[in-house]
């Protein structure tokens, strides 16, 4: 009994002994946010200070651990924000607010797929747009509002008419074929959209790119990705560079209602240096019914004669003030379980070319929906309708060339409606009545889903659509059959077209997220990506009118039809790694592989890689206290590259004299394309250094990039004897090196006020590498004159792209693009 009692005397001790010690072992839960917004942090990783014992905060920054004691010290950190160090003491629930990091260029960036990543943890160049300096630039065209704002881009306009079309070049043209679309790929809202210009036949119009057809008050944010290793993850369709479009989105709290408003005003910008001491006719000889505008007698010395011959300044009368009226209204809001987003636009545009006009009208709608704690889900409609009067810009100008000096443009029309005119065609009667409208329909719509399971895995799931029709009318009246008219057309012509064209994108990827310790973070994302784009563009042309101002094809003695279709197809896979450690160091590794529909069967696989790596030093390194930031990158990258659809082997195609008595054919073209084609290649090496000084106020950023594009799908020129004119193969390679600076600052800063100010500086060098062999050069278009005199763009190994010869000497040589822009705010 004694060895029993002592038994119990002892296990009694031992509890007693460990009540201190299970007292002391608790749990401590709570909630992570920022002191910025007081937005909920997930994924804020919190160990216990000393070990390697952690959590992560969920989705909605709810965070539980086990803790030994009171003295026990959690450190909390995430990646853009201080780390911070709390004791639990006595504390059971432990809230912690943390706060971006001053001094790191902080900021975040809108990458592939819509996937936000910080600035600070790219291994590549990247630069974003906020929507202030989108809608400061008071571009009807969205573009247009790149133009100066982003190194290594460079943006032209076709023409200063309303809605006429922007093209966009990032870090030069990566193609030799010269009906290549060298322009990067448009993602709105992580879907990819068609920023394609489909110009008039004929004579130029100056029509929209189809990205006028969204409405810059409705952006949050662009970026702008340049380089192979930034885009490596779109593929094919972002060979280019990309520009990543984030639209505005409801946010919780109170309904907001914004109202923008703005007139514009467009003035003729310039003119060349006028004469007006000679007036109509040839050779100093005074001739009223002559085709040359000036190249007659002295003005003054006609005039004692004729009383009414005089100067007429036609140049700066015969241009009108443009006016540009733009509208638009938002409403948003919502709460912690939905949001909501919805906008009208409307924009009404005249030319400073009579008659000219453009307008657009859009609608947006977006709503994102919070299931429960697993399951969200989003979506957004953007319908938009455009177009307008598009007159013939180029010929009115050419017109304007040889309008007498001394005849009032202005008194363009007759009576009876016939046009007023000494012989040449009145540039302005020809705006009038020479009309070509468009009307185009336009919806970009999105649905995404999310589904997170546990704290390191996610779903996610987003189906895109890009439909629009596009209605074109182009009207050329004949005679009206009244004595002594000049008409614009001894027949006069009707075409309709019709154009429908539909992208659809499917991409559906997990995510994994592992965060091993305090050092060490991972991130591994696995896709697939779906697109298909279906089009389709058809002409009917009516010509010689029957019944005089009476437009309709069944009123024309002769009609013509074609018909265009495209179907393509992309299916791709890839994977992005993601590491990160101790906030300072970050790798980032992907690979991709599509199937092409447009490549032969055997070569239409293909895979290529990327890598990029970027180094935090001022995390690492005891700096200087005046330097804020500093960082280092790299990246080297591939990226494949498909070819349009429809061109392999022997193709056939209507020509636009059928039906001809009732029958119908096909001839053959007269290009053949290589069966056995394989993609290009274009492969990159960047390398960048990002400073920052003085808590910010000043930084600078400069890269190197080099990206040789090999495998060039292109014409090339072959013996007539095979029957064909040019052979579609794999040829050529093209090198684009360049450096991109850009230095900013904040002179000013005060509480109230603040000035800044920013400029780039971009260095392009382009050079052909290689043809084929046994060709030298291949002559992409000429240009006949006056008297003889011709230009010629040509191909050359060892130049530039696209040199102009005349026919005695070289014009111009692409050789060297320098770009320099400033913004200043």
């Amino acid at each position: 009994m004694n060895r029993n009692f002592t038994h119990y005397l002892l296990l009694i001790c031992l509890l007693l002994l460990q009540l201190p010690l299970l007292a002391q072992q608790r749990s401590v839960s709570g909630k992570v946010t920022s002191t910025e917004d007081g937005g909920i942090l997930p994924g804020v990783s919190i160990v216990i200070e000393g070990t390697t014992t952690g959590t992560v905060s969920d989705i909605d920054g709810n965070y539980s651990i086990d803790v030994p004691g009171p003295n026990a010290v959690l450190v909390y950190s995430f990646i853009g924000f201080a780390s911070q160090s709390r004791q639990v003491g006595n504390n059971q629930t432990l809230n912690v607010a943390l706060s971006p990091e001053a001094g790191d260029l902080d900021e975040f960036i809108v990458t592939a797929f819509g996937i936000s990543q910080e600035k600070k943890s790219l291994g590549y160049a990247a630069q974003s747009i906020d929507s202030e300096a989108i809608t400061k630039m008071k571009q009807p065209n969205l573009v247009n509002a790149l133009q100066g704002q982003v190194a290594g881009v460079q943006v032209t306009n076709s023409g200063g008419a309303p809605g006429q079309s922007a093209r966009i070049i990032i870090r030069g043209i990566n193609s030799l074929d010269p009906g290549a679309d060298n322009q990067p790929l448009f993602v709105v809202d992580g879907v990819p959209v068609d920023n394609s210009t489909i110009e008039s036949s004929g004579t130029p119009r100056g029509l929209s790119n189809r990205m006028a057809d969204v409405n810059p008050n409705d952006i949050e944010s662009m970026s702008v990705l340049k380089g192979a290793a930034a885009t490596a993850l779109y593929g094919v369709r972002a060979a280019n560079g990309a520009v990543i479009i984030t639209t505005k989105k409801g946010k919780e709290g109170q309904i907001r209602v914004n109202y923008n408003g703005s007139v514009g005003f467009e003035e003729l910008n310039r003119l060349p240096k006028l004469q007006d001491q000679y007036g109509q006719g040839f050779s100093g000889e005074y001739q009223p019914n002559s085709f040359w505008p000036s190249w007659g007698a002295p003005i003054s010395e006609v005039q004692q004669t004729v009383p009414d011959h005089r100067y007429q300044d036609n140049w700066n009368r015969a241009f009108n003030t443009g006016v540009q009226i733009d509208n638009s209204v938002s409403i948003s809001g919502g709460n912690e379980v939905a949001t909501f987003y919805g906008s009208f636009g409307n924009l009404t545009q005249e030319g400073i070319i009579p008659f000219s006009t453009w307008d657009r009208t859009t609608a947006k709608l977006s709503g994102s929906v919070k299931a429960s704690d697993k399951f969200d889900f989003s979506g957004s409609i953007n319908f938009s309708n455009t177009g307008g009067n598009r007159v013939p810009h180029d010929r009115f100008m050419e017109r304007m060339m040889y309008w007498s000096e001394t005849t009032d443009v202005r008194d363009y029309i007759n009576e009876d409606g016939t046009m007023r005119t000494y012989g040449n065609t009145n540039p302005i009667y020809d705006a009038r009545f020479a009309t070509y409208e468009d009307d185009v329909n336009r919806i970009i719509g999105n649905i995404n889903l999310n589904y997170h399971p546990t704290d390191w895995l996610s779903f996610s799931y987003r189906l895109g659509n890009d439909f629009y029709s596009d209605t074109r009318t182009e009207i050329t009246p004949g005679p009206k059959g009244i004595d002594g008219e000049v008409a614009l057309s001894s027949t006069g012509l009707l075409e309709e077209t019709r154009i429908n064209s539909r992208d659809l994108t499917s991409n559906f990827f997990i995510t994994l997220k592992k965060q091993f310790n305090s050092d060490w973070n991972t991130s591994l994302r696995l896709g697939n990506d779906i697109f298909e784009r279906r089009f389709d563009e058809v002409t009917a042309r009516g010509e010689n009118f029957v019944i005089p101002e009476f437009y309709n094809l069944n009123n024309t003695t002769q009609i013509f039809a074609s018909q265009r279709k495209r179907l393509r197809r992309l299916v791709g896979f890839y994977g992005d790694l993601m590491v990160d450690y101790k906030n300072y160091l970050f790798l980032n590794i992907t690979g991709r592989n599509d199937i092409s529909s447009t490549l032969p069967k055997d070569n239409n696989s293909f895979f290529y890689p990327s890598i990029n790596l970027g180094y935090v030093f001022s995390e690492n390194m005891t700096l200087p206290s005046w330097v804020t930031f500093g960082k280092l990158r790299a990246s080297w990258a591939q990226v494949g590259k498909d070819t349009d659809p429809h061109i392999l082997g022997a193709t056939y195609a209507s020509p636009d004299i059928f039906p001809l008595n009732g029958q119908v054919g096909f001839t053959r073209n007269s290009v053949f394309g290589d069966p056995n084609l394989r993609p290009e290649q274009t492969t990159s090496l960047e390398f960048g250094l990002q400073t920052a000084f003085w808590n910010n106020r000043a930084n600078f950023d400069v890269t190197y990039y080099k990206s040789n594009a090999r495998d060039q799908i292109i014409p090339v020129p072959i013996s007539d004897a095979t029957g064909y004119s040019s052979y579609i193969t794999n040829a050529g390679e093209i090198e684009n090196t360049g450096f991109e600076f850009i230095l900013g600052g904040t002179p000013v800063q005060s509480q109230d006020f603040s000035w800044n100010i920013s400029a780039n500086l971009s260095i392009n060098d382009n050079e052909i590498k290689s043809i084929r062999e046994g060709i030298d050069e291949i002559v992409v278009g000429s240009q006949f004159g006056y008297v003889g005199s011709t230009v010629t763009m040509k191909l050359i190994e060892g130049e530039a792209y696209f040199i102009i010869f005349t026919t005695t000497k070289t014009l111009l040589s692409a050789v060297e693009n320098i770009l320099i822009s400033f913004t200043i705010y």
